[in-house]
């Protein structure tokens, strides 16, 4: 693979590192499952190690890239397989035609906002690559490390497993960190929240009292303390971080529905 590295400049502001290990890039495709029927998304084709596989095996691959010093090497591609449709600009802006399954080795800087993105969009599955300590956040379960805002926003609406782990040394420049392929399953309706807003803090004042019962945490909202009786037991009685993402859909349409307003909190969306 390292001939398709001629003149090609790294891009370190947009997170750019490629996976230059060709069996781990089979493995990937292999996770993906694709067959014949399927229209694969390629989020940060790049190289295009990745995207000539995707269009060997798939009826068509849509392959999304920003940086313009790749074109020489996709458009290549494009006329080689004759089934590839490259869409050039931002992935968390450009219009998305639709898609059946998604394989992509996500930019690091936005990879958690390019899966949120995804995930409103339907499509059967996805095997995405990003770094390992996102991945894990985003597959953790209750009571496990790592659990918190990322893992409740993303399992609202995708079942997410980690399938593998990626050394660092398997892609070129070598990042900080080591990378994960994580498979995603959408769900067919996400539960309901109050809204997405009121969800997104009620998430981030919920995590940053984790190790408390719910009902502690929740008293500690104005307006609060006198509706958390009203809770069903065996959610006041549960430690944040024990809650199920379901759970925390229930507290949120249960607040919601007794006028009890989250504070902004201010940040954006976090590991926590």
């Amino acid at each position: 693979m390292t001939g398709m590295l001629r003149g090609i400049r790294p891009q370190h502001q947009l997170g750019q590192s490629f996976l230059m290990e060709a069996a781990i890039v089979d493995r990937e495709v292999g996770y993906a499952r694709i067959d014949v029927r399927d229209t694969v998304l390629e989020v940060g084709a790049g190289i295009g190690n990745l995207t000539a596989r995707l269009a060997s095996r798939a009826a068509h691959v849509i392959a999304i890239e920003c940086d313009r010093q790749f074109r020489p090497r996709l458009d290549g591609l494009a006329t080689e397989h004759g089934n590839i449709t490259l869409l050039w600009g931002d992935a968390l802006a450009v219009p998305l035609p639709p898609f059946t399954k998604v394989v992509s080795n996500l930019p690091y800087r936005v990879a958690l906002p390019i899966v949120l993105r995804l995930l409103e969009y339907p499509f059967d599955s996805g095997v995405v690559m990003l770094q390992e300590n996102m991945a894990q956040h985003i597959c953790a379960g209750p009571g496990e490390a790592g659990y918190g805002r990322v893992s409740v926003t993303v399992q609202r609406r995708a079942q997410a497993e980690l399938l593998d782990t990626v050394p660092r040394s398997a892609f070129w420049p070598e990042p900080r960190v080591d990378s994960a392929m994580v498979r995603l399953r959408p769900v067919a309706g996400p539960f309901g929240v109050a809204s997405d807003d009121a969800f997104r803090l009620l998430l981030e004042h919920s995590f940053r009292h984790r190790d408390d019962r719910l009902s502690g945490a929740l008293r500690r909202l104005s307006g609060a303390a006198e509706v958390v009786p009203l809770l069903p037991g065996r959610l006041r009685d549960k430690r944040v971080s024990a809650l199920t993402p379901a759970e925390f859909g229930e507290v949120s349409r249960f607040l919601d529905a007794h006028k009890v307003r989250l504070p902004a909190a201010g940040g954006g969306q976090g590991r926590g």
